[in-house]
């Protein structure tokens, strides 16, 4: 009610372009320069520049206007594990599996009727087996079936984005 419309979004400006990095074991970069996130070939993720925004308008005023529609948020969570957490840069499976169900909740969906997950996939061995436990353990809590949600990252095909992660992943 406070207003009609906002613009969100997010920049991340490599500089300077196209530069490299040196790989280092058990750090988040990948060594070929892929992100191949649930990929038995995951290895890290690479750093890129980018740019992402997007117009959030209320449902109704947007119906009312007769918008373009391309999706709607229904429901959203945050959180942080603190202490819980696997290490400084990833989760506890779950302290990432309560958020996911409080956005379920919070949204007033059941597990079974999501088709799509777009991720975090960071392509790394630690972080993408935590997500799929943690997405398997809040999809458990409301459902048995199995093998009905497709997962995804966007980061497979721009590289992360920082900054811009958010808006590219939304």
């Amino acid at each position: 009610s406070e207003c009609d419309m906002a613009i969100a979004g997010g920049v991340t400006i490599v500089v300077p372009p196209g530069q490299g990095y040196m790989y280092n074991e058990n750090e988040p970069l990948s060594p070929d320069g892929h992100c191949r996130a649930f990929d038995a070939k995951g290895a890290g993720t690479v750093l890129t520049s980018g740019i992402g925004v997007v117009a959030l308008r209320r449902l109704a005023d947007a119906l009312a206007d007769g918008d373009h529609i391309h999706a709607v948020i229904t429901g959203f969570a945050v959180n942080n594990d603190g202490a819980a957490k696997i290490g400084f840069t990833a989760p506890s499976i779950d302290g990432q599996a309560q958020v996911v169900a409080m956005a379920q909740a919070l949204a007033g969906i059941e597990a079974d009727s999501i088709g799509y997950v777009e991720t975090h996939g960071t392509g790394t061995e630690l972080g993408d087996p935590i997500e799929i436990a943690a997405l398997t353990q809040a999809f458990r809590a409301t459902t048995g079936r199995r093998e009905f949600c497709a997962i995804g990252s966007v980061k497979t095909n721009v590289g992360h984005l920082d900054t811009a992660a958010g808006v590219a992943g939304l």
